[in-house]
């Protein structure tokens, strides 16, 4: 059974910073304007509305449109996901599905926006399925930890307290293969736990979980059906050879 943990929530509540260097971190600013001169039409829509302030990138290369609603058959394709998508979406009405090319020439694709990151920012924080390689600031990987799961999506945190008052471009890739969502990107001014504190966590959550199993044989089932088929994970597994972490 995979243990269904969120690692923040556990550990005590978090505050998140709203950053003044970077916009629409959560995709909800979008306005869907399909572009009428793209052999995609009426899936491709302008970049610089669907997604603004932020820049969409295929094989290493900016992107005037995205995609709205719809997958790629094989090229690296950057889509956003909204109302009315089968796609899970992590949080509020839109999110960001970046698809690595997985036929034809390799490529990646990639959103990246350039900003400051907040003097006070301590961790980066999003939602959605990543590979932990997946995200710089400043050409520079960002050490991800995954600090926990939901039924639909996973928790990533990586460490900026070196990075607080620097400008950049915070880039998230999905690499030929892979395909990764994004959705509710966060700067907080709360660290990255420390190894034990997540520690501490699991052993609470599985506490919790053996105190609910004695309580409620119904209740725990349905956990557990809930856990096997972990969205994020079936989002992973369907569209590559193996689900990152």
């Amino acid at each position: 059974m995979k243990i269904i943990l969120a690692v923040a929530t556990l550990i005590g509540g978090v505050e998140h910073s709203t950053s003044q260097g970077f916009g629409d971190l959560n995709f909800e600013r979008a306005v869907i304007t399909p572009d009428p001169s793209s052999q995609y039409y009426p899936y491709a829509v302008f970049a610089a509305s669907a997604i603004p302030g932020w820049t969409a990138y295929t094989y290493g290369n900016p992107q005037s449109d995205i995609i709205f609603n719809s997958l790629s058959l094989g090229a690296a394709t950057v889509a956003l996901q909204g109302p009315g998508s089968p796609e899970s979406i992590p949080q509020g009405n839109y999110a960001i599905l970046l698809q690595g090319s997985s036929g034809g020439p390799p490529g990646g694709a990639a959103i990246g926006q350039t900003g400051v990151i907040p003097v006070t920012a301590r961790s980066l924080i999003f939602w959605g399925a990543a590979g932990l390689d997946d995200v710089s600031f400043k050409g520079q990987t960002l050490s991800l930890i995954q600090a926990g799961t939901t039924a639909h999506y996973n928790i990533y945190e990586a460490d900026i307290s070196g990075l607080a008052g620097q400008t950049g471009q915070l880039l998230f890739t999905a690499p030929p293969g892979y395909w990764d969502t994004i959705d509710n990107i966060q700067f907080s001014s709360i660290p990255v736990p420390e190894p034990s504190e997540i520690a501490l966590a699991v052993m609470g959550a599985l506490l919790l979980g053996l105190r609910c199993r004695r309580s409620s044989r119904r209740s725990i089932a349905t956990i557990r059906l809930e856990s096997t088929h972990s969205a994020a994970e079936i989002t992973r597994t369907r569209r590559s050879a193996r689900f990152r972490t």
